[in-house]
């Protein structure tokens, strides 16, 4: 294959709108993969002192999700799966666009070092989270909190409801800047040690498909270091998109401490882990799994 060629393939493989149908596809599979442990998480963030068994148990018995007991774990995962649709695909498109533009303005052709890319992954990730949050994330994850936390066993569309009624359409970015603050390092770190894992496997051929064991690889270790570095933030967005929880961000910060100390921001990280490292292996894998299809036919 001649320079010319392998240019050409390279954009085609990078070009937007197929990281928006691979991002969609990407993250229908990870919801559907990890719904349980994100409302298992959910809940251990919100009731700090209960064991993860005891946090399953409850949602088991109490839930009344589809037709209760284990079914309750899946409650509520069509509008989540509707969230992934947009959210994944957005994330992956606005990185790549991002992406694109940056080299396009500063690089012009050139091939940039591994610094310059590192430094491109950040910040394209730092877009990516940005982007993102303030279209879908932000609104989507106080409804889904507020969704598995309540009392009674509202559908989506009735917690919906209720939120404009009671807080208006500014409800639905209550905790806004703690979830923006999240995303933005959740993909600031995510990026960079997905493509830098990812080319340390491909040995430097940057057009090289990886297998899918390794992509899943490079994906689970991105989102567990995401997790590590950012679980305090996750935390306190859970605590401030509570419902009938009217504290400042400050506020929450010192209740999380009062409530068990450093270790309580800290709160349902292994949940989280167990939900985040397996989610973004499927999410990576799928993704470029799916890009290579695309790639093919297209």
């Amino acid at each position: 294959m001649t320079k010319d060629k392998e240019e050409t393939k390279s954009q085609t493989v990078n070009f937007p709108w197929k990281r928006l149908v691979a991002g969609a596809v990407a993250g229908t599979a990870d919801v559907w993969a990890c719904h349980p442990l994100d409302r298992v998480k959910t809940q251990l963030q919100n009731n700090p002192g209960k064991s993860i068994f005891q946090t399953f148990q409850d949602i088991i018995s109490k839930g009344k999700g589809f037709s209760g007991g284990v079914y309750s774990l899946y409650e509520g995962i069509l509008p989540m799966t509707a969230e992934a649709i947009v959210k994944v695909g957005i994330r992956y498109f606005a990185f790549q666009w991002f992406i694109d533009g940056y080299k396009q303005q500063f690089f012009q052709g050139k091939t940039m070092s591994k610094s310059e890319t590192f430094t491109a992954n950040l910040m394209g990730g730092a877009f990516a989270g940005t982007i993102e949050s303030f279209i879908v994330v932000i609104p989507c994850e106080l409804l889904k909190v507020r969704h598995m936390t309540q009392e009674h066993n509202r559908s989506f569309g009735l917690v919906f409801r209720d939120v404009l009624k009671e807080e208006g359409f500014r409800g639905l970015y209550k905790g806004g800047s703690a979830t923006l603050l999240r995303q933005i390092t959740n993909h600031m770190v995510r990026f960079p040690t997905f493509y830098a894992v990812s080319d340390y496997l491909k040995g430097g051929d940057h057009h090289k498909h990886l297998p899918v064991w390794q992509n899943l690889l490079a994906g689970g270790l991105a989102g567990t270091a995401s997790t590590l570095v950012n679980n305090p933030l996750d935390t306190i967005k859970t605590r401030m998109q509570k419902q009938g929880q009217n504290l400042s961000s400050t506020q929450v910060i010192k209740s999380i401490y009062q409530d068990g100390g450093i270790r309580a921001y800290w709160a349902g990280c292994l949940p989280r882990i167990l939900r985040v490292g397996p989610g973004q292996a499927i999410t990576w894998a799928v993704l470029e799994s799916t890009l290579k299809v695309l790639d093919k036919h297209f």
